[in-house]
């Protein structure tokens, strides 16, 4: 699982995740954003680059982020 901000310098997580899509050996591995950007527009592009989940730092709950990744690595496994 990756689990990324958007906002980072150099390459920014909607570039990895899109990046991550198009390796054979990594475009199966779920990716979750995390990031401060609550926009439907912002929501909206990391579903259009492959993230698995997204993730709006305003309301994230430790549990929330457990739960999904436990999901996305079982859904994997099946």
């Amino acid at each position: 699982v990756f689990v990324t901000d958007v906002e980072m310098p150099g390459m920014d997580g909607f570039e990895l995740v899109e990046r991550t899509r198009a390796d054979p050996s990594l475009r199966d591995t779920p990716a979750i954003l995390v990031t401060s950007r609550a926009e439907a527009a912002d929501i909206e592009r990391g579903r259009a680059v492959g993230a698995s989940a997204y993730i709006v730092k305003s309301a994230f709950r430790q549990g929330v982020l457990l739960d999904t990744i436990r999901k996305l690595v079982a859904k994997g496994k099946g």
